[in-house]
């Protein structure tokens, strides 16, 4: 990723917790910087005219939600994000279908990813895409996230 990429895509993301209403600290700005730039991550972004107005973050899968050994032949999607005027555009059904398309073709086999649950959006941009979700939930502050897995 290009530093003018990586611009785009932390702006992005930026944008988007805004619109969510929840401003994200410098210390969360490093961090989403730094694990864009970490040597395992697959970045992508989604382009237009206007500039980057999508990004996703793809990375190994660990055991023990993230805290274990990495799981072969499996990819985490730990961040998608859309820029707030580009929204229910098909901007992430296109940008999640590359990511996924190319994570198949380099030989990945599951995928996985966590959203919260009251995140109807998600969930159908999820489940459009053939994603599964499971049993498994989890609470941090005041949400309640639920995990979604597909078999590529």
């Amino acid at each position: 990723m290009e530093a003018s990429d990586l611009d785009g895509a932390v702006r992005v993301w930026h944008a988007a917790n805004i619109a969510r209403g929840k401003r994200p600290s410098p210390e969360r700005i490093a961090r989403v910087i730094e694990k864009l730039g970490e040597p395992t991550a697959m970045p992508y972004i989604a382009a237009s005219d206007a500039g980057i107005v999508g990004m996703a973050l793809l990375e190994p899968c660990r055991a023990d939600d993230g805290a274990g050994a990495v799981i072969p032949d499996a990819l985490h999607i730990s961040m998608i994000f859309i820029d707030p005027i580009s929204q229910r555009q098909g901007v992430g059904s296109r940008l999640m279908r590359y990511a996924l398309d190319s994570a198949h073709a380099s030989g990945i086999s599951t995928v996985s990813l966590w959203t919260g649950c009251e995140n109807t959006g998600a969930h159908k941009l999820y489940e459009a895409l053939g994603m599964k979700p499971t049993q498994t939930r989890r609470v941090s502050k005041t949400v309640e996230w639920v995990r979604y897995e597909m078999n590529l």
